[in-house]
């Protein structure tokens, strides 16, 4: 699409920006180092008004799982099928491919799955665990001594734990969402990779038993200290009261028998399993909160198939915005080649990533005013500051501009890179954090340096850099005077 001028923040900064180097050019009368002077002093007073950002940019909120209800359920399933109108609107009028068209109809078929999952009667349950835990024993007594005997459709199956499947995402993607009650055996106390997995999982708002098996092993006078201690863990979570212990399938104990000749006969006894008090929690949680545990999966999973569809709603919206941010790149790069002033560059390049980053609000429905460009502009330049980046890729240019034979006055064509360099990596670095972002009332700092700081480190080969320099080249530098770029190594 073209980009319409008819911006008062875009027009003016480039505008200031331009009456500036003009009055520099044409003031003969001052004195070269007043004239200098002021113009520094005028364009760094405008600077800091333009980039300059209220605190109120930087609170985060933190996320709070709502209590499984079948309204909340439904409410998730409605939130999905926003997400899909979105993206059904979204690609209206435009030649969507096939491989779209079918994404789409799978996620309507997905949606009313999850509709009629609000009234399922079955509860799924899976086992997981380390190696050795005993999982294939447990699985196999439940299904001869409980599910046998309950009148309740249960299904259980059993998974070894993956430390994969909980990282830092915020969200449940792993193969343990579908279920409705996960059994996490241990074996002893509990190890860290154990309790962040289940420090996550209940972020996730999955139901888990904790279960501690192989008491057998113990001493009669360890079982009640290790009980205690993996309790007072199990607290840090508010997650103490989901601890049972058990013995799956106990060693076999020596019995010695006396004889009446006197005589001792040893031999080795089978130990019954020992899972009663699994058993009455179990009973326990399907007599109070079947239909909650349905109701949470139920959530899990329209969260999952939402992020599927804001995935494909974030691409299609990714191929609007790379060439609205190629255009201002473009611009960006024409006004600071016009601009001799240093200080004047970084004026005009913050009035352009205000307005650019304004328009790919737009795109991704966040739809920023101008004075909350300014901010999220403000804040992408110190971070950008704060981080070296603003040096290092200057530095990185200037060594892929080196040229044979043409050297450019007051180092424009340097400017003029830069400038379009770091416009490019502030719109694409925001792409990518409106991709993830759901709240537009705040600026997640952190977030956004971690977004910037990648996109900058992927954009850093020297076959990338190269061909960017030569884009830039041929769209602001008169056919006559266009560098010979050459290949150097970036140095490190």
């Amino acid at each position: 699409m073209a980009i319409k001028l008819q911006r008062p923040i875009l027009v003016g900064g480039i505008g200031l920006s331009l009456l500036l180097w003009l009055l520099d050019s044409v003031q003969n009368s001052v004195a070269e180092f007043g004239g200098t002077t002021m113009l520094g002093i005028m364009a760094a007073s405008l600077g800091v008004w333009l980039l300059k950002r209220p605190k109120s940019l930087l609170p985060q909120k933190t996320t709070i799982i709502p209590s499984p209800t079948k309204e909340v359920a439904e409410q998730a399933i409605a939130s999905l099928n926003t997400t899909i109108d979105k993206l059904i609107l979204e690609v209206e009028g435009i030649n969507k491919s096939e491989k779209i068209s079918n994404d789409i109809n799978q996620l309507c078929q997905q949606v009313t799955t999850l509709t009629k999952e609000l009234e399922r009667k079955e509860l799924s349950i899976v086992i997981t665990g380390n190696q050795g835990v005993g999982k294939t024993a447990l699985i196999e007594i439940l299904k001869s001594e409980w599910i046998s005997r309950n009148s309740q459709k249960i299904e259980v199956t059993d998974l070894t734990w993956q430390s994969e499947w909980i990282t830092k995402n915020e969200v449940p993607i792993n193969p343990l969402s579908s279920y409705d009650l996960i059994l996490f055996l241990t074996t002893g106390d509990l190890i860290d990779s154990e309790f962040q997995a289940l420090s996550k999982l209940t972020t996730f708002g999955q139901r888990f038993i904790l279960i501690w098996n192989k008491q057998d092993l113990y001493l009669p006078g360890q079982k009640p200290q290790i009980f205690q201690k993996i309790k007072e863990t199990l607290s840090t979570i508010n997650s103490e009261e989901n601890l049972v212990g058990i013995s799956a399938k106990p060693n076999s104990i020596k019995v010695r028998k006396y004889q009446q000749d006197g005589s001792i006969q040893e031999s080795t006894e089978p130990q019954l399993p020992e899972i009663s008090e699994l058993t009455v929690k179990l009973n326990q949680i399907l007599a109070e909160e079947k239909e909650k545990l349905v109701w949470a999966t139920t959530i899990r999973k329209a969260e999952i198939v939402r992020l599927e569809a804001k995935n494909i709603l974030n691409q299609i919206r990714r191929e609007r915005a790379i060439p609205v941010i190629e255009q201002y790149q473009w611009i960006a790069a024409a006004t600071a080649f016009a601009n001799p002033v240093p200080t004047l560059d970084l004026l005009a390049t913050a009035a352009i990533n205000t307005q650019l980053i304004v328009d790919l609000s737009t795109i991704y429905e966040q739809k920023f005013s101008l004075e909350k460009g300014k901010q999220v502009a403000g804040t992408m330049a110190e971070l950008m500051f704060k981080l070296g980046l603003v040096e290092l890729s200057t530095k990185t240019l200037s060594t892929i501009l080196k040229s044979n034979s043409v050297t450019f006055v007051a180092g424009g064509a340097i400017q003029a890179v830069s400038a379009a360099y770091l416009t490019r990596v502030a719109g694409v670095s925001l792409v990518e954090y409106f991709a993830t972002q759901t709240d537009t009332n705040s600026v997640n700092i952190e977030k956004l340096g971690n977004i910037i700081q990648s996109v900058f480190s992927k954009t850093q080969e020297n076959n990338f850099l190269k061909s960017f320099v030569n884009q830039v080249i041929s769209h602001v530098l008169p056919q006559e005077k266009k560098l010979e770029v050459v290949s150097v190594p970036v140095e490190q």
